[in-house]
């Protein structure tokens, strides 16, 4: 009894209780200068990524118009709306391929000529031969305005200087009536407003664009103040040679009574 308690007390501690000792491996020493490089590495090109970032910020925002107008551009195809367009139909480029050096007159009721500024805006010039019998603009070739909406359509303004300030004669929509023949279409906001008769179809052409004449309602106009004027003034001269009548008669010699 006695020999086995000493044995047992004497037994050794079971190998695997030990902590294994690093076998053929690398240092430890070794692995942490292995992680630090990488980290030191990236935080290199995090330091040179943020050096550089005004740049690109100035980058990115110096093309940041140009890309999107060209996205845009994709989008909404600006320049279906940029060009000259004729409420004549006989004016249509596509039957008028061939024609003299000088560009034959457009003879349409109402004539467009359009160009794009950029940043979804365009400006212009309108000739309606409607509102120079109908309105009292005094031409019938004035200036347009116009932008387009969120849904792609063209929302414009009839304008000209009155009295030396901005005055709106009326405003007006154009949409593509037809995108192979590139025609549009113009809807006016007030059917009654005086510069067009109605919804009118416009097609593309090269025609020259008449230079516009003075609007009769404006010419009648100046007859009648005209007519208002003289008979002012002729008014205002009677009473005084009557006057002049009556003084003059005064004043001559008398001649004797027999």
């Amino acid at each position: 009894m006695a020999k086995k308690k000493g044995q047992r007390r004497g037994a050794a501690i079971p190998r695997s209780v030990e902590e294994p000792k690093n076998q053929g491996g690398e240092p430890t020493w070794k692995k942490w200068a292995y992680w630090l490089g990488l980290a030191s590495g990236w935080i290199v090109s995090a330091l040179l990524g943020l050096l550089a970032l005004p740049e690109k910020i100035v980058s990115f925002s110096s093309h940041l118009p140009a890309a999107r107008e060209t996205t845009l551009n994709a989008l909404r195809d600006y320049p279906r709306y940029v060009g000259r367009f004729s409420s004549d139909p006989e004016a249509w480029k596509e039957l008028n391929l061939l024609h003299g050096e000088e560009p034959m007159e457009d003879g349409g009721e109402i004539q467009l000529s359009i160009e794009y500024e950029g940043d979804g805006r365009y400006v212009g010039e309108i000739h309606s031969s409607y509102m120079a019998t109908h309105f009292i603009a005094p031409w019938s070739l004035v200036m347009l305005d116009g932008r387009l909406g969120a849904t792609g359509d063209f929302r414009g303004e009839v304008w000209d200087i009155v009295r030396n300030q901005r005055a709106v004669y009326a405003r007006f929509q154009l949409r593509v009536e037809d995108k192979q023949k590139g025609t549009l279409r113009l809807i006016p906001e007030n059917s009654d407003d005086g510069v067009f008769p109605g919804e009118v179809v416009l097609w593309p052409t090269d025609f020259a664009m008449s230079e516009g004449v003075r609007g009769t309602k404006f010419q009648e106009m100046l007859a009648e103040g005209y007519k208002r004027y003289q008979a002012e003034q002729r008014n205002s001269e009677l009473p005084a040679a009557k006057e002049a009548d009556a003084k003059g008669s005064r004043d001559a010699p008398q001649k004797p009574q027999p």
